[in-house]
């Protein structure tokens, strides 16, 4: 399963900030249950909050230009 895989890969225990936070996962860029049975070959993703939203960055980078 995806979680297992996530266990396996050993991703968590170097990143530990990864396990407090509400883990997002996909696989192939589609976010995926934990319980997912994954395929040979299937890419895995972890996905988290943005610390900003991008509109809101591109409209002060335009602002400080003018």
């Amino acid at each position: 399963t995806l979680a297992d895989a996530l266990h396996a890969s050993g991703v968590l225990t170097r990143h530990p900030e990864l396990r407090t936070a509400r883990l997002s996962a996909g696989v192939w860029g589609r976010m995926a249950a934990p319980t997912r049975v994954l395929a040979d070959g299937d890419r895995i993703e972890i996905y988290r909050p943005l610390r900003a939203d991008p509109k809101e960055q591109r409209r002060r980078r335009a602002a400080r230009r003018r």
